[in-house]
């Protein structure tokens, strides 16, 4: 570092150094843009996953095309935002060797950090950048993961050096932001070899040089374009559309001590001959006075000087020429910033503008429609629904009521048919049964004579129980099956094979019949006082058939010696059947009729026993037994007919409470299932109205991220450099 002569023309110097520093505004602009950008990125990367995660877990929405889609939007926001996070603005310095790349650079960074001398000095490419913040400075071979100290330097990057790299290695330069604003403002500069020495590293070029945001030229002022720069930078041209090119014609002070008389015809002569590369022979810029501003005459040397404080009384002509390197400064970073946030961000602006657009007119807007054309469809089937469930309940009410009335008639004809087959039993079957049985009947032998009625009982039972089930069961069968036809849409196998259950035992109700098959002449006194006593009433006694506390009869009081009347005496003789009541009676009524009509009637009455006692046959005592035993199963039976007409409706009632339990169940069934699907279709409704919001929340955040991104656009890419 060289000193100050004096306080005061330090003081000077630095006053004219800081007055006519360059602006920066526009580098921290590029900074700005890329924490925005950044930030944009970041929010569609959180905005573009819910959405995926939406889609995923959404049944009505789960589309493989969708998803995959979604998913490519995503990886490609992921990469974008990497490559964003390590975007800087590049500066490529070309020229050939010894025309000042390195001063410049070491102008650029105010202090002298690249190795530079006369002749062939870089010997690598060199790419000076911001290290990050926890790190030292220090020089690291690409590839390489070593860390060297930045004095290494000057060994590893300068042709003069027997440890020198090669030409196509790469020396990264990592400095600290403080040490200089560019690096602060993540500009990388990148110093090659020589274009004469890098001619033939096309393939060095396409990977160091080819992503840089600004190229500048350093020509020797001493000399001209040289043929090799030319070409060199035609190559550039054809590979880039329309590079940022600067032309810097280093050493001018030199060109310009040597004939200060030749000065600006020199100027003049180095303007045409750059203007003419600049428009005619690389198209960079398409009109003069555009590229003229592009051409530049300095000294980085005495501007470095300058700004280490080497130089502290410079001459006007030193001035000049440093204003000159100033305003390349100035224009170069603002060109810098402009190519950079155009070359840099401007087709991330429109990814993100065209990833967005593509998500609301393929994605988020045909959803909204379809959602909504869902819920539409939804909403009719919920009202269709309803009004089912109102059309079934009145159906359920109306069929209920009419089940109801077939079971009542079901059962009325069940008791009304059972009723009417037991009487029809009782009055026809049984005597018609009974008078055509046919077996040997023989009344002198007890044995025989149960026998017989066993059966006759036997065959009894089988006429009954097949009446009971040919004109009854059957037909309540057909009906039942009716009924579950009606309701049930087909018969159960049980009501198929369903029949009354009726078991009728005649031997049981005649297990304390007793037949009387003595002979009996019907015209006796006993015979006469029996058809008397079915026509007349008796007088009963008070205290006849009174039960005791105990469950006993009370026993009548013996039978009067004299009768209060003379009725109750003949009716107490009558009904003796003794000897004695008859000769009273004979007596009587000799005493009362004279002996020619006792003797008449007596031989009438005599005739007429004889007769009745020689008809007293096998054969008469067999239909007096038949008749007998007709006359007690009936009034045995009779007795039985409600319990067992109400035995047949509770069979028949447990049968139809199996249909109505059906029906029951039916209809919760059916009740069930109404409710269940209008259920599923209101929660599927409130699901696709909170989707429906969710995805107009997802449309509404992709307009702020567009707006944001056109804010952007305004802000930083509006301009052109």
């Amino acid at each position: 570092m060289c000193e100050s002569d004096s306080g005061e023309s330090t003081s000077s110097l630095s006053s004219f150094v800081s007055r006519s520093s360059s602006s920066s505004s526009r580098l921290s602009d590029f900074v700005d843009a890329k924490t925005e950008l950044q930030d944009i990125y970041h929010d569609m990367s959180t905005y573009i996953s819910r959405f995926l995660t939406l889609i995923e877990d959404n049944v009505l929405l789960k589309d493989l095309e969708m998803l995959e889609q979604l998913r490519t939007f995503a990886s490609k926001v992921e990469a974008i935002e990497k490559v964003i996070l390590r975007n800087r603005m590049k500066v490529a310095f070309f020229g050939r060797t010894s025309n000042g790349k390195s001063a410049v650079i070491n102008a650029l960074l105010h202090e002298k950090i690249l190795p530079s001398a006369m002749g062939h000095t870089t010997s690598c490419f060199c790419q000076v950048q911001a290290n990050g913040t926890d790190e030292a400075e220090h020089v690291k071979i690409e590839q390489e993961e070593q860390h060297l100290e930045l004095s290494a330097l000057n060994e590893l990057a300068s042709a003069h050096s027997p440890r020198a790299l090669k030409p196509r290695t790469l020396l990264q330069v990592n400095m600290p932001r403080s040490r200089c604003s560019l690096l602060d403002y993540d500009v990388v500069l990148m110093d090659t070899p020589g274009v004469d020495v890098t001619a033939q590293l096309d393939d060095c070029l396409d990977n160091y040089c080819m992503d840089a945001d600004v190229f500048i030229l350093v020509l020797n002022a001493e000399s001209t374009v040289s043929r090799v720069e030319k070409q060199f930078f035609k190559e550039v041209a054809s590979k880039l559309s329309r590079p940022n090119l600067f032309i810097l014609n280093n050493r001018w002070d030199v060109a310009s001590n040597q004939e200060p008389e030749m000065e600006h015809l020199v100027k003049d002569q180095h303007v045409e001959r750059c203007l003419r590369l600049l428009i005619d022979e690389l198209g960079v810029y398409s009109n003069e006075e555009q590229a003229r501003k592009r051409i530049y005459h300095v000294s980085a040397l005495e501007a470095l000087q300058l700004r280490n404080g080497c130089n502290t009384n410079p001459t006007t002509q030193t001035q000049e020429r440093y204003l000159e390197f100033q305003r390349f400064e100035n224009d170069f970073s603002n060109c810098l910033a402009e190519s950079a946030l155009r070359t840099k961000f401007g087709q991330h602006l429109l990814s993100a503008q065209e990833m967005l657009t593509q998500l609301e007119a393929t994605l988020i807007s045909p959803l909204i429609v379809k959602v909504s054309q869902l819920m539409k469809e939804n909403r009719e089937r919920r009202t269709d629904l309803y009004r089912e469930m109102d059309d079934r309940e009145r159906q359920i009410a109306g069929q209920s009521e009419a089940l109801e009335m077939r079971v009542q008639e079901l059962a009325e004809l069940t008791i009304g048919g059972g009723r009417c087959v037991l009487k029809d039993q009782i009055n026809r079957i049984i005597p018609s049964a009974v008078q055509s049985f046919s077996q040997p009947f023989h009344p002198q032998l007890p044995r025989q004579l149960g026998h017989y009625q066993r059966a006759l009982s036997g065959q009894l039972d089988g006429l009954l129980n097949d009446a009971v089930l040919e004109r009854l069961s059957l037909l309540l069968q057909s009906r039942l099956c009716e009924l579950e036809i009606e309701f049930q849409g087909q018969p159960t196998e049980e009501s198929l094979n369903w029949e009354l259950i009726y078991s009728v035992d005649c031997q049981s109700y005649m297990r304390d019949f007793q037949p009387d098959l003595r002979f009996r002449f019907s015209w006796g006194i006993t015979a006469f006082w029996h058809r008397l006593r079915a026509k007349l009433i008796l007088p009963s006694h008070p205290i006849q058939n009174r039960k005791l506390l105990n469950g006993h009869k009370e026993a009548p009081p013996a039978a009067p010696l004299v009768h209060e009347n003379r009725f109750q005496m003949i009716a107490s003789l009558v009904k003796s059947e003794g000897s004695i009541g008859t000769l009273l009676l004979s007596g009587l009524v000799f005493r009362s009729v004279s002996w020619p009509a006792v003797l008449v009637l007596g031989s009438l009455v005599g005739t007429m026993y004889l007769y009745e006692l020689l008809s007293w046959t096998p054969a008469a005592q067999e239909r007096s037994f038949k008749s007998q035993y007709s006359r007690h199963l009936q009034q045995q039976l009779r007795a039985g007919v409600q319990q067992t007409v109400n035995g047949f409706e509770l069979q028949m009632r447990q049968q139809l409470a199996k249909v109505q339990n059906w029906w029951i169940a039916e209809t919760v069934e059916i009740r069930n299932d109404l409710d269940l699907r209008t259920t599923e279709l209101s929660t599927k409704l409130q699901s696709m109205e909170e989707l429906q919001l969710n995805l107009k929340k997802f449309r509404d955040r992709g307009n702020l991220l567009a707006i944001r991104l056109g804010e952007f656009q305004e802000l930083y890419l509006s301009s052109r450099c």
